[in-house]
């Protein structure tokens, strides 16, 4: 026999023991202070914002820096580098955590006697969403253009393989065939689009956490210094399968039968606010996917126009090689 009640009452009496609501607001602090820059430059008219953002935490290192490390305050200063993991970028991400804790702590003080958070939850998992998915988008669509990897020039042709880098070395085995590099970008692509929706959230996060492994290990193991950023993504991935381990658990695992997820519940109880939201849902997704596909498309027209052709990377003739000398 089944309970005919709502949503609603089910919650009733919910309560989350001390360390599921300690886990819950240091994630929520973290993720919020982590990747609000990347959502804000999506909304139209937002991205001010985020470079106020940004500039703000970088100042704040900056000065910290300089005046308990005695830093020369030119170095200080964010500088491009083209790395992602440079010293600052590190203590950037300490700072984000010292202050997510430190959030957390305060707002476990404030708000001791909440039983649960799971209204916030869902918020989180609809930003964590959109988060990855918009970081998705970004990589999927420079490589399908392709913009991110580029043919093999006569540089690096004539160069042997012991003067190439660990990253240039997959540069050059990603830029040599473009069909593999758009494959790739359709592997990204996939769980960005599936992300979008609840109902194929899932799967979604499942698709992007295997995508994230691969791409934080090539950045590891070949020293791409992106490690930081794709670990980040790796976790949230991680972080939007975990609420359905339990029941990936029994189905891969144990073979077992288990209860649906409650998707038919809409997050706005009215209907016009629903409309509204799924309006701004549609503007956002057309103006932002507008936006990288003709970024994505004019940078790969502008690099055809400037890089030549590239070189053939074949055999020139069959040459029996000896590796020890007859014995004479």
């Amino acid at each position: 026999m089944t309970e005919d009640r709502s949503p609603a009452e089910h919650l009733k009496g919910t309560q989350w023991h001390l360390g599921k609501r300690i886990l819950f607001r240091l994630a929520f602090c973290y993720l919020v202070l982590y990747y609000l820059p990347s959502v804000l430059n999506v909304i139209p008219g937002a991205q001010s914002l985020a470079g106020l953002y940004n500039s703000l935490w970088d100042r704040t290192i900056s000065w910290g820096l300089v005046h308990f490390l005695n830093i020369d305050p030119t170095q200080a200063l964010p500088h491009s580098t083209g790395s992602g993991d440079t010293l600052l970028a590190y203590l950037r991400l300490c700072a984000i955590v010292i202050s997510a804790a430190a959030v957390g702590t305060l707002w476990a003080t404030l708000d001791r006697r909440r039983p649960h958070y799971i209204s916030l939850h869902s918020w989180l998992l609809v930003f964590a969403r959109y988060a990855l998915a918009f970081a998705l988008f970004h990589y999927a669509f420079a490589k399908i253009a392709p913009t991110q990897f580029f043919h093999l020039q006569s540089q690096q042709l004539a160069e042997s393989y012991g003067q190439s880098s660990p990253m240039r070395l997959l540069w050059n085995f990603m830029g040599f065939s473009t069909p593999y590099t758009v494959f790739s970008g359709c592997a990204e692509l996939l769980p960005a689009v599936l992300l979008l929706f609840r109902r194929t959230a899932l799967l979604g996060s499942i698709i992007a956490f295997a995508v994230m492994l691969n791409v934080v290990m090539l950045n590891f193991c070949y020293d791409v210094p992106v490690k930081l950023y794709s670990l980040n993504l790796l976790s949230l991935a991680l972080f939007l399968t975990l609420p359905e381990a339990q029941k990936l658990l029994q189905i891969f695992v144990l073979n077992r039968s288990t209860a649906p997820s409650n998707l038919s519940e809409p997050i706005f109880k009215q209907l016009w606010v629903q409309r509204a939201a799924i309006a701004f849902k549609i503007v956002i997704l057309a103006i932002f996917l507008f936006q990288s596909i003709h970024s994505a498309i004019s940078l790969h027209q502008s690099l055809n126009l400037r890089i030549p052709p590239p070189s053939p990377l074949i055999s020139r003739g069959f040459h029996w090689i000896q590796e020890y000398p007859y014995n004479q």
